[in-house]
């Protein structure tokens, strides 16, 4: 296993912007390894020098979009109903600025504040409003 460098600077800024933020952040290397994860993800389980998607089961991670978001160099946005959470989601992948390897992420449930075409039993058979595997 390689050594994932990352400045004390980073990791350091990484605690100041999203320690208080109210849901988990990560903030990982384009492995998938979680270089840094804030107080709600280490409260909810996400160890830091762990591969993001060893956590739970992998068709969980089926919509991630994290190489998107590193290959065009930009923020990348999914809101989507996740059947195994049963809830909506408000997904985030924004790459570090000045990095070529890290991004930051994070989903925001949205469930109270989503519309009722979110959810597939309101949907109908079908969630066409995401990329999950709702239906």
């Amino acid at each position: 296993m390689s050594v994932i460098e990352v400045s004390e600077e980073i990791r350091r800024n990484f605690h100041l912007f999203w320690d208080n933020f109210p849901s988990a952040v990560t903030l990982v290397y384009k492995d998938r390894t979680i270089v840094e994860a804030n107080t709600v993800a280490l409260q909810q389980g996400y160890p830091v020098g762990t591969k993001c998607v060893e956590l739970g089961e992998k068709k969980h991670h089926a919509g991630c979009r994290a190489n998107v978001a590193l290959r065009e160099k930009k923020g990348v946005r999914e809101v989507g109903y996740y059947d195994f959470l049963d809830k909506v989601i408000d997904g985030y992948w924004v790459p570090l600025a000045g990095s070529e390897d890290l991004y930051v992420h994070f989903g925001i449930d949205i469930t109270d504040y989503a519309a009722d075409r979110m959810f597939p039993a309101k949907a109908g058979s079908e969630c066409d409003s995401c990329s999950c595997s709702c239906g």
